[in-house]
């Protein structure tokens, strides 16, 4: 055979997925015996000589055996994306026939709908070369899936997944017959060697758990396994870097507590959605920002269909299928409910009208601790937390219109601290540009503080909804501003999405701004009016940049404070209401 090769004798560019698999052999660890078929021995032009060397080789190696086909795509199982799913596997191939027609199935799957809209979700358009793993099957009793770091809890664990033969119900996203989690702590030494012991189903927990540790120190952070139990071994037939979720998770002070609804049945993917409740069909897109429920787990295609969805409800699915992977590469909170726990998902419209018509009532999809629970039934300081957390979530995902930006942020109020900086711009060269802004903020009824603010934000040329969270920082001359814009056209649209999440409107405000930028720090003068003079905004992403700039001004850091909207007002002797300029020529 020239144009299959065993795979611990095959090139290196070859996909993931076939050097991971050779790298495990290597390792000692079990993996089926295995051949590779590159991308270029694929051509069209080799398809006889292909054609021969599959017959010898079902003919001697595999005579009379089954074996698997499949993927080795050269963007497949990489630490940026996992494409779990994405492409094709074949089972059960028995005949050189039936192999070579699973080869060219798998190789057009890099060109499926899927995996089309797959590439578009990571923003690529083009089709990577697909490899082709041919690989004798074994006869599982049990198989499953295994995560070493536990994705949908923040406790240090393994997850597992299993179910009865081949374990195509959990990476299918068809629910799992066990689910249980694994210490991560070293359990004591066996006398037997690994790959000398029988393994029986009693035996199997603390088996996955030694092969977890094992596989995170061969590959050096957490793996996504996929394994199965035949005649007494562990065999492992997959083990891919874990993509990690482009969502870090708020600190736990800044997150709602726990509501009094039921708990879902799982998490699938970790995060806060709001939105109302869409029962979306197959091949409907989700209106944006809505709670998307759904009868299954959603295939790559369908998921771009889904993307700008806050969260998902699904009723059938499981936490390691690929789909739930996928899910989570997205950022996209995601929960099971199979029993709704009253939620009317069902009587919603594809438009998210409610019953007879009328408009339906957002819910807070709490994907950390697996809860949904109607918006107007938080306590009006958790419900702030809870639509900023989902903001964030929006915000960092990239759903359309929301940005998110963390800054550390100071303010200069001395007027010759000011000057300085401005005799700096001078000596730049560096102008500034000027505006009023016209704000409209909004809050609970009850006015309630707790260091979140959301508003409507006007000057001549833009429109945005600013919701802001500011986090002071104990003994620093800095406070840790967290901000999420979202684009609107007009200020009545703004005001249609804050009424929706229960603020209402307070009284206009005003301010007059120079903007100016350098060396990585955005500087905002603001002038209120009423106020005795104006204050100087100093924002950076690290704060030894707004030091460094300081330094260059001859202002010292000591002169700083990190002022929040409420104690700001109060330095400046002004009181939130009626802070509005008079009529301009």
């Amino acid at each position: 055979m020239k144009l299959i090769l065993p795979l611990e004798r095959c090139p290196l560019d070859v996909g993931s997925k076939a050097n991971r698999l050779r790298a495990l052999l290597a390792a000692g660890l079990p993996v089926p015996e295995a051949y590779v078929i590159s991308a270029d021995d694929l051509a069209a032009e080799k398809s006889q000589e292909l054609a021969a060397d599959v017959r010898e080789l079902m003919d001697t190696v595999f005579r009379g055996a089954a074996v698997v086909v499949r993927s080795s795509a050269a963007d497949e199982d990489t630490p940026l994306a996992s494409a779990a799913g994405v492409y094709e596997s074949y089972l059960d191939r028995r005949t050189a026939d039936e192999v070579l027609d699973a080869i060219a199935a798998c190789r057009a799957s890099a060109v499926s709908a899927d995996a089309d809209a797959y590439r578009v979700l990571h923003g690529r358009v083009e089709c990577a070369p697909m490899h082709v793993i041919v690989q004798r099957m074994a006869d599982c009793r049990i198989s499953g899936v295994l995560y070493t770091r536990n994705p949908v809890a923040e406790d240090a664990t393994m997850l597992v997944e299993t179910s009865r033969g081949l374990g195509t119900r959990v990476v299918a996203g068809l629910g799992a017959d066990q689910r249980f989690t694994l210490s991560r702590s070293a359990p004591e030494p066996r006398d037997r060697d690994r790959a000398d012991r029988t393994v029986g189903e009693e035996d199997l927990p603390r088996t996955l758990q030694e092969l977890g540790l094992a596989l995170e120190a061969e590959f050096g952070c957490p793996q996504d396994v996929e394994w199965g139990l035949a005649d007494g071994r562990l065999f492992v037939f997959q083990s891919r870097d874990i993509v990690v979720p482009p969502v870090p998770a708020p600190l736990r002070a800044t997150r709602p507590a726990p509501s009094a609804a039921p708990a879902a049945d799982l998490v699938l993917s970790p995060g806060y959605g709001i939105g109302v409740p869409v029962t979306v069909a197959d091949g409907r897109p989700a209106p944006l920002g809505s709670v998307a429920v759904l009868d299954h787990m959603p295939t790559a295609s369908r998921l771009d269909l889904l993307k700008d969805a806050s969260a998902l409800v699904l009723r059938e699915g499981n936490a390691l299928s690929h789909s739930a992977a996928l899910t989570r590469e997205l950022g996209l909170p995601a929960i099971l409910l199979t029993d709704p726990h009253g939620l009317p998902t069902d009587r919603f419209a594809p438009d998210g009208s409610g019953p007879g018509g009328g408009e339906a009532a957002p819910v807070l999809v709490d994907a950390v601790r697996g809860q949904v629970t109607r918006l107007v039934e938080l306590p009006p300081v958790e419900r702030k937390k809870a639509v900023f957390a989902a903001m964030r979530q929006a915000g960092l995902r990239g759903l359309p219109g929301h940005h998110y930006q963390g800054r550390y942020e100071t303010v200069l109020f001395d007027p010759v601290a000011q000057n300085r900086v401005l005799a700096q711009l001078r000596r730049r060269g560096t102008g500034t540009t000027e505006c009023v802004q016209r704000i409209l903020p909004y809050d609970d009824p009850a006015r309630t503080y707790c260091g979140i603010s959301a508003r409507i934000q006007v000057t001549a040329d833009a429109c945005r909804v600013q919701f802001k969270r500011a986090n002071l920082l104990p003994d620093r001359p800095y406070r840790f501003d967290e901000e999420v814009h979202v684009r609107v056209d007009t200020p009545e649209a703004g005001a249609d999405l804050l009424r929706g999440l229960l603020y209402v409107a307070r009284p206009a405000q005003e301010r007059r701004i120079s903007r100016a930028e350098v060396d990585g720090v955005r500087l905002q003068f603001n002038l209120w009016p009423g106020a005795r003079h104006a204050y100087l905004g100093l924002e950076s992403e690290l704060p030894g940049t707004i030091e460094e700039f300081l330094r260059a001004c001859d202002v010292p850091l000591a002169e700083c404070e990190p002022l929040d909207g409420k104690d700001l007002f109060d330095m400046l002797g002004i009181g939130l209401e009626d802070l509005r300029f008079g009529a301009r020529a």
